[in-house]
């Protein structure tokens, strides 16, 4: 089994950093859940991922869950107007998306704020026993302040919400540090491009 090995950052912010390996077998739900579990972020927001190109120009959506519920199932796909089906990510395995040893990709969290986190491949390797995955071998950088207390969007996911960043008290405890990698080295492409595509509602 392949171990997938990615670099995520967050919009313009330069100090922070994730490295997240997860197997090759493994879904977009489990890659989704890493990140939330990390930087200890609302399960209650809808999000997707965005394969992207090169350029991180969007190409094709998984969804959290179900955004159209009147689209027809996937054995119908080929009979709808546009000829597609919903992708989601507890059905979509990483390994039938990943095309390019540099692929890139973009999760937006939130979908009313549409946070943007810009993911692209590092390395593929051969699994061994010595992890169990995913697995957050880097993280640099605190959790932007931004991605706290914003409204629930998925009914019925009861999580709690701490409003404490409006008031000036201490935020909650960062779990940045969780699972770091001793003497990890900083992948970060100085290079990367930077002109990403803005928030709609900047």
């Amino acid at each position: 089994m392949l171990i997938y090995k990615f670099k995520i950052k967050f919009e313009d912010h330069e100090e922070f950093l994730r490295e997240i390996e997860l197997r090759a077998d493994q879904t977009f739900e489990d890659f989704h859940q890493a990140i939330l579990g990390n930087l200890g972020l609302d399960p209650g927001m809808l999000a997707s991922f965005f394969i992207c190109d090169h350029r991180y120009r969007k190409q094709q959506e998984i969804q959290l869950v179900e955004m159209n519920p009147s689209a027809p199932p996937a054995e119908e796909a080929e009979g709808n107007e546009n000829g597609k089906k919903t992708l989601l990510m507890q059905e979509c395995d990483l390994k039938d998306f990943i095309d390019d040893p540099h692929q890139r990709m973009i999760f937006e969290y939130d979908n009313l704020n549409q946070w943007t986190f810009y993911i692209e491949l590092m390395k593929i390797k051969p699994a061994t026993g010595e992890h169990t995955y995913p697995r957050v071998s880097k993280s640099v950088g605190a959790v932007p302040r931004e991605l706290v207390a914003t409204p629930k969007q998925i009914p019925g996911v009861e999580t709690p919400m701490d409003f404490s960043y409006g008031d000036g008290a201490a935020p909650p405890e960062d779990l940045s540090d969780f699972d770091q990698i001793e003497g990890g080295e900083d992948y970060y492409d100085e290079g990367m491009d930077q002109n990403h595509e803005e928030s709609d509602n900047r």
